[in-house]
């Protein structure tokens, strides 16, 4: 019996994917199967609707927080944390014990992914606990931003800025740090957030400006569904676990304020949308991927679903991508992922801050896949 339910549920993995040591290999043949089992199979085949789908996702989560690593308590000799409310928002809050101890008076503000939808501090206490010790400055932030659909665009946005300016405003006295030396950091839809409030403040010409911005794999689109990358998953990683277009397309209208329950088809016609993005920006081995000018033949378009999503895909509130002018933001680092459907995005964007004259750092990772920090503990390509 169990061979036979091994023969079924076994997907071959890419060649190249978490392949820097055995043990990661090994780590990723047990993970995968797992999570298509209790997250990718009950939301495509066993729910009947969007709402069913965005609570499996949800309480999937549990699965994923006994992945990432045993329950922490809050007794660490160097560390304090605590749960607290900034000017009405949830947050993580980390600072050593000793003040005067370390190593830098900056400050990082993390924000967590999750597609604006699932997901929360809980889930990446580990990897932020892990962050807040390596990084070691006077105070270490991790946001616990209001949730789509419930709270849609740009509530998220909003929660993330009143806990920036809490910290400019109370962050000195509190915690003695340097307000010009805060760091915005995010993955996935956290990254789009790190990179929205970049923008915004550099655009408002707000002060303190923000000293850097640590983009992980981010999410910065949601017009194109049909880039390289896309269709690279599509083709060699289709019912695999790793984040998915059709879940990225009920992510945006989650976050949009869309009724997904009302119009089951729009997700789907999602994934067929194909705009804006400039594939020359991206270096040859990722257009190598698949021939650019072979797109699929779309289905009939939903005019609908254009007309309510437009002015949602061109907002760089929404997408930051589709912001025309980078000069003067935040000096960058971008993290892209070889197994991802965002390589294309996070790529692109950092291509273009570097054009704007943005001091950039592009790290790519040839073995990584999509959200591999959250399991940092049981994978050393995560390290």
């Amino acid at each position: 019996v169990i061979l036979v339910f091994g023969v079924i549920i076994y997907r071959p993995l890419p060649d190249k994917l978490a392949a820097s040591t055995t043990s990661d290999r090994v780590t990723i043949h047990i993970f995968d199967p797992l999570a298509r089992l209790f997250y990718y199979y009950p939301t495509r085949y066993l729910c009947p609707s969007a709402d069913c789908r965005l609570q499996w996702m949800r309480k999937a989560s549990a699965l994923l927080k006994w992945i990432v690593g045993p329950s922490m308590d809050d007794n660490d000799p160097h560390l304090h944390m605590e749960t607290t409310h900034w000017d009405g928002v949830k947050v993580r809050i980390y600072y050593p014990r000793d003040i005067a101890a370390a190593e830098s008076d900056g400050a990082i503000l993390y924000t967590h992914g999750g597609g604006f939808s699932i997901w929360d501090t809980k889930i990446y206490e580990s990897l932020t606990r892990k962050l807040a010790q390596q990084m070691s400055t006077r105070l270490f932030v991790s946001i616990d931003y209001r949730l789509a659909p419930e709270t849609p665009f740009p509530g998220a946005i909003d929660d993330c800025e009143r806990v920036l300016e809490y910290i400019i405003a109370h962050g000195p006295q509190k915690f003695g740090i340097d307000p010009k030396k805060i760091v915005v950091m995010g993955d996935s839809a956290g990254g789009n957030l790190a990179a929205v409030i970049s923008q915004r403040r550099t655009s408002r010409g707000s002060l303190p400006k923000i000293l850097g911005q640590a983009l992980l794999y981010p999410w910065l689109q949601m017009s194109d569904l049909q880039s390289p990358s896309y269709r690279y998953w599509n083709r060699e990683m289709d019912k695999l676990t790793f984040l998915d277009p059709l879940t990225l397309a009920h992510f945006t209208l989650w976050y949009a304020g869309i009724d997904v329950q009302a119009r089951p088809d729009f997700a789907q016609a999602m994934t067929e949308f194909r705009h804006y993005m400039d594939y020359s920006l991206l270096p040859g081995p990722f257009q190598d991927k698949l021939n650019c000018t072979d797109f699929p033949k779309l289905n009939s378009p939903i005019q609908e679903l254009s007309d309510s999503l437009t002015p949602f895909l061109t907002d760089p509130d929404f997408a930051p991508l589709m912001q025309p002018d980078l000069s003067n933001l935040p000096p960058a680092l971008v993290l892209t992922c070889e197994f991802d459907v965002l390589i294309d995005e996070g790529v692109i964007y950092a291509q273009r801050l570097k054009q704007a004259g943005v001091p950039t750092r592009w790290v790519h990772s040839e073995h990584g896949f999509h959200g591999m920090l959250s399991i940092h503990s049981r994978l050393d390509v995560a390290q």
